[in-house]
């Protein structure tokens, strides 16, 4: 462990550093886009109250140092300057002043983890100089080389990509509740290593980059609502570490959460002021001889790391701290369907251009190089198209709100992907005007597979069959009204399998769903067409203050779907760890394993969804393996196959579930005190919701390809047969 500083301080010279971070984005998934208390007039009045109150603690010789992150494109470009140009310009004089300082997060507020390298750049390049003039350093004049993910949102990847951006630090959570950023999937981390950098290590490619962890409101619910109690807990833990160090805590949170205002009323402040407000916060705590304010760039500055971590997994913090909240919607696989589409046309119009223009096979990931030997207007027109697809890429389009998106977030969103679909194919018409050469097909060599064999059973299941493990893929099943309702009447018609589910006696609607599975003898794979259609049923269990934010009602009896849940492996010891792998937007594999449901003391993890990619996942036990593809013909998603860990007495269940949704209990953590914050969390936070409710009356049509292999990392050639299968719904 590294000690911090130029010199050692005495023991009780030792400092705890705090500092707020606000992060700002006006571009609500669960409001609209008005400015009053539906919308971002929320945010405009808490915003002024934190600047308020900064200023009140200034006038008493309280000088707080914040930091604070922005969307670019929606609010910083567009909304606050024409809505609130008072905040931004106090902002401003803070920032210019020294007393606060400004961290990146990306110019659309992407979905970074399932941006390929082209889009990545540009959204992170944009976010400090933008052409529309939104970016950070275009407004502030400054920006630090920190980088506060959209969401935590975090591929092990992109560590490579942000280094080459100038971006030197990543600062996600590292929390005890249910809104969390690695907490999860590393061991607890001691008191000097919780709050201090940290290096990031990206195992599979050596990738390294600092970290900086925060904690969010939640956390300070551990210590009994305080602030204050918590510094102490710390010091006190502080002042028995072996070797003097300081530490800094870096308090992170939406800058429109009621939190920063407060929740109490006066006569309840002085009991809990942590709760009543930034300045009772503040004031709790200024008064400790050992804490001071910094901002966290002075503090990376002056301080080493303090330990080494790593971890493979995606990072997100919505749902069990994936991407469920984001991915797992009926609309988002409807809107990410569109963006495929989008990107097809984007896709073919570069490569005609790249070919045409004997540009280097890697310009593809820098639009700058390739698209500058376009002429002017189609060089406008193409800047124009990624702008749009950028903006649809945004993670307001996807989520947090669960269990469905706000009407109106929604049909921005869709209109935005129509769009990026016109624009892509208008330039892809320009650039074929040109005379441009199509490229040559590429020559997939074929992997040896074990042979399968597929046994039909009369509860609809089929069992994929090898000489070393066995899968098997179920008929379609429910939970509604808190019960599992499966399949029944179900017919076979040679390779054609179709059935119902009953809702039960108080529900007269019955799902129905069809699928036609076949073998491809030449490549033993195994490919599914799946057709499941959901009833609609009556809007039930709904709040109904946060339906009409959402500008819709729903029923909250569907908990979990599942149209093709496929056992990978049944009741194996859990000494044997099980290994998730993927391939990303960049094309770059890797792995994490399923071994984090100890860290927190958890009984099985009941929802992972920690694995973005737009083709395939693959799951195995060390020494056999089973990858599971999806196909981009039909209704496809950019986290597609959520998978459940089950554990009883010693043995553990792995089950994969594409184009379905789980729900359970959320994860424990290792950073843990109380509990208290885990507890607050799960009664009032509006994204812990399954997101089953917005299949009802849809139909879901998707395709997968399921193969099966031995050892533990599926075979390269296993991989690219996976991907043409995904790009093209076809078999090399």
């Amino acid at each position: 462990m590294c000690s911090h500083g130029g010199s050692m301080k005495p023991r009780d010279e030792r400092t705890i550093y705090f500092c707020p971070r606000f992060h700002v984005n006006f571009y609500h998934s669960y409001r609209g886009d008005t400015a009053d208390e539906q919308g971002f007039g929320k945010d405009i009045r808490i915003i002024r109250r934190i600047l308020d109150d900064l200023e009140k603690l200034e006038t008493e010789g309280i000088s707080v140092h914040c930091a604070w992150d922005f969307d670019n494109v929606f609010s910083l470009g567009h909304i606050i300057p024409r809505h609130a140009p008072d905040i931004l310009n106090r902002i401003k004089d803070r920032v210019a002043t020294g007393r606060d300082e400004i961290h990146l997060m990306s110019w659309n507020n992407g979905l970074l983890s399932a941006h390929t390298p082209e889009e990545f750049k540009l959204a992170v390049e944009w976010a400090l100089k933008a052409p529309d003039g939104s970016g950070n350093i275009d407004v502030f004049s400054a920006c630090t080389s920190i980088v506060r993910p959209q969401e935590c949102m975090v591929t092990p990847s992109h560590l490579k990509l942000y280094k080459q951006l100038g971006i030197e630090t990543l600062s996600v959570y590292y929390s005890a509740i249910p809104f969390n950023g690695f907490g999860s999937f590393v061991p607890k981390l001691g008191i000097a290593e919780r709050y201090n950098p940290l290096l990031l290590v990206d195992g599979e490619r050596g990738e390294s980059m600092r970290l900086l962890p925060a904690i969010n409101q939640g956390d300070l619910a551990e210590y009994g609502l305080s602030a204050r109690r918590m510094l102490k807990r710390i010091r006190k833990k502080q002042l028995s570490l072996a070797k003097p160090t300081d530490l800094i805590v870096l308090l992170d949170m939406d800058a429109d959460d009621t939190f920063w205002e407060g929740f109490l009323l006066p006569p309840l402040s002085v009991a809990a002021p942590s709760f009543a407000g930034l300045y009772h916060l503040v004031k709790s705590i200024a008064g400790l001889g050992y804490v001071s304010f910094i901002k966290p760039s002075e503090y990376l500055a002056n301080h080493e790391n303090a330990g080494t971590i790593t971890f493979a997994q995606d990072l997100a913090d919505g749902a069990f701290d994936g991407f469920a909240s984001w991915a797992e919607k009926y609309e988002n696989h409807v809107l990410w369907t569109m963006v495929t589409q989008a990107r097809t046309y984007w896709d073919a119009a570069k490569s005609w251009v790249i070919a045409s223009n004997h540009l280097d096979p890697s310009s593809q990931d820098d639009f700058h190089q390739w698209s500058a030997v376009l002429p002017q207007a189609l060089q406008k027109l193409a800047m124009q198209t990624m702008r749009t697809r950028l903006q649809v890429l945004s993670t307001t389009h996807f989520g947090l709100s669960a269990p469905v998106m706000n009407v109106h977030r929604l049909q921005a969103a869709t209109l935005l992907a129509e769009d990026a679909i016109t624009q892509a194919r208008i330039l892809l018409e320009h650039v074929m005007g040109a005379g441009a050469s199509v490229p040559g097909d590429i020559e997939i060599p074929h992997w040896k597979s074990n042979p399968l064999h597929l046994e039909p059973s009369v509860d609809g299941a089929l069992t994929l069959q090898t000489h070393y493990v066995r899968h098997v893929i179920k008929a379609p099943w429910v939970m509604y009204d808190k019960l599992v309702h499966r399949s029944t009447s179900i017919a076979f018609n040679a390779s054609i399998a179709q059935g119902t589910i009953s809702l039960g006696t108080g529900e007269s609607a019955s799902v129905h769903w069809r699928r036609i599975a076949r073998i491809d003898e030449r490549l033993q794979v195994l490919c599914l067409d799946c057709l499941v259609e959901y009833p609609s049923t009556k809007e039930h269990g709904y709040d109904n203050l946060k339906a009409q934010r959402l500008g819709r009602t729903w029923d909250e009896r569907w908990k979990q779907v599942a149209p093709c849940e496929i056992t990978a492996f049944e009741t194996i010891p859990l000494t044997t760890t099980v290994a998730v792998w993927k391939e990303d937007y960049g094309g770059a594999v890797s792995s994490y394993p399923l071994d984090y449901y100890a860290y927190g003391g958890n009984k099985g993890l009941c929802s992972i969804n920690n694995h973005v990619t737009p083709s395939w996942i693959a799951l195995s036990d060390g020494s056999s393996g089973l990858l599971i593809a999806q196909s981009h013909k039909h209704l496809h998603g950019f986290a597609f196959c959520p998978v459940r860990q089950t554990i009883t007495d010693g043995k553990q269940t792995i089950t994969a579930n594409p184009f379905g949704t789980y729900w359970g209990e959320q994860y424990t953590y290792p950073a843990r005190t109380t509990g208290w914050g885990r507890t607050a969390a799960l009664l009032t936070a509006e994204h812990l919701h399954s997101s089953a409710p917005s299949y009802a009356g849809e139909q879901v049509h998707f395709s997968l390809l399921l193969a099966t292999y031995q050892g533990s990392r599926p075979p390269k050639e296993l991989c690219l047969t996976a991907r043409v299968f995904s790009e093209t719904g076809e078999l090399p």
